[in-house]
């Protein structure tokens, strides 16, 4: 489960550490009794959340035993159906549509910054994966040049 990481292991933990406190920052607004928001930012705000989870949770449930965090060093399979079939990424690509639900819902610098500093930090992992299943999987640029990398 555990593989080399592609980035340094201090950039990987900052990475899932700005995906920590942003989700924090929306379940503490979220069960605050702060002022009620506009139907618009509340509709923007179900339909990123919506969104990220059904990403997130169809990418993890279709990787099944290919999840690693890192490179594998063992043999996986290159998995292109299901949700991957719609991005190659749809484990980040939940990830930030889940952080940007958290900015609209519940905006601050803080949480500003731990959303600009994951997507950054995840985006030079994504970058440093395909290059990895570019050099392992034959049939990857052809999958590449048929998928999108995020939505």
């Amino acid at each position: 489960m555990l593989g080399r990481p592609t980035i340094s292991w201090p950039a990987v933990l900052l990475a899932k550490i700005g995906v920590a406190v942003s989700m924090w920052l929306l379940f503490t607004a979220a069960y605050s009794r702060g002022p009620r928001l506009p139907v618009p930012i509340l509709v923007m705000f179900s339909v990123l959340l919506d969104v990220g989870a059904c990403y997130f949770v169809a990418g993890l449930l279709r990787l099944g035993s290919n999840l690693r965090v890192g490179l594998p060093s063992e043999r996986t399979e290159l998995v292109t159906s299901g949700i991957y079939r719609i991005s190659r990424n749809p484990i980040y690509a939940g990830i930030f549509s889940l952080m940007g639900a958290s900015l609209v819902y519940a905006f601050s610098w803080l949480n500003l910054a731990a959303v600009a500093v994951s997507v950054f930090l995840h985006h030079r992992i994504v970058l440093a994966e395909e290059r990895f299943l570019a050099l392992r999987f034959a049939g990857y640029a052809d999958y590449r040049q048929r998928v999108r990398r995020y939505f």
